[in-house]
């Protein structure tokens, strides 16, 4: 679990802080090095713990160590006429050995009131009950806003997922609808250049396969010369050729059948049409037709 933030990564310092009647009483004692020394401190503060810092030997040996010709001896001595003067509270420092103050500890609050938890420990606390009241009521209000606007994020999401879902499905289901048209539209133009690619190409081309230009009538020797192209695709163009002769299909449909099933390739649907033709015991009247069919 993470560490929860307590100090700041900045604070703001008013222009008029070097003219501060209290800071310049220090600076008069102590030179221009109590003007360092306190604007160190303060970040000390505010980046620490947020609003107070311990005044410890090692607080002391680092500030000094952060400082240019300026020993622990002056920066104790500086930061004691602080407290003296009221830029810091006296009593927390001599009870706790810490350096705080109200306008600190009130700079801490708003600038941390957008937090979930900033409180100030009671024993260091220099602000009333109705100060820090009214710091403790911002946070709440923000709380109150904050689960409001989650509840409403949640409810929108909600909605949005449910209208997404129903978009995807809609979406599939059209995008199903069209690939299916663009497919079959897809095969059906394949088929119709590969026919007249086939039926108008000269023979003795597609490595030696023999292929006749087309013909308004298509003659039985027509069929029986042809030869399927040497391309590598396993086929059963006998086979094909004995089923058409035994159903007496027209040469111009077993043409059409011999193209469209590429010479009888294996695993072409014109096997399948061929078992169905078979198996219904000659109910298919139009063998030709429903090669045709089934091939499409």
């Amino acid at each position: 679990m993470g560490r929860i933030k307590q100090g700041l990564d900045y604070f703001p310092m008013s222009t008029s802080f070097m003219h501060d009647r209290v800071v310049r009483r220090v600076m008069k004692r102590e030179g221009d090095a109590a003007f360092a020394t306190l604007v160190e401190t303060l970040s000390y503060i505010y980046a620490g713990k947020g609003y107070y810092i311990s005044a410890s030997d090692e607080f002391y040996d680092e500030l000094t160590d952060s400082l240019y010709n300026t020993d622990m001896d002056d920066v104790k001595r500086i930061i004691a006429l602080s407290v003296e003067c009221g830029l810091f509270d006296a009593g927390l420092f001599r009870q706790y050995g810490i350096l705080t103050s109200a306008d600190i500890q009130r700079q801490y609050l708003f600038i941390t009131k957008r937090r979930s938890s900033s409180l100030i420990k009671p024993d260091y606390c220099l602000l009333e009950a109705e100060e820090l009241a009214s710091y403790h009521s911002s946070q709440s209000s923000k709380s109150c806003a904050d689960d409001a606007d989650n509840e409403t994020v949640d409810a929108v999401t909600s909605t949005a997922d449910s209208v997404t879902s129903n978009t995807d499905s809609a979406t599939s289901e059209a995008e199903m609808s069209t690939l299916g048209t663009q497919n079959k539209e897809k095969q059906i133009k394949t088929n119709q250049n590969k026919l007249n690619h086939l039926s108008d190409s000269p023979q003795g081309e597609n490595g030696g396969g023999k292929i006749l230009k087309r013909r308004k009538a298509m003659t039985q020797d027509d069929i029986d010369n042809l030869q399927p192209p040497s391309d590598g695709t396993p086929r059963n163009f006998e086979g094909l050729l004995e089923n058409l002769h035994s159903y007496k299909i027209p040469p111009s449909e077993q043409y059409a059948i011999i193209l469209k099933s590429n010479f009888g390739a294996i695993g072409n649907s014109v096997w399948k049409g061929f078992s169905n033709i078979r198996g219904s015991n000659g109910k298919i009247k139009l063998p030709g037709h429903y090669l045709l069919s089934v091939i499409n």
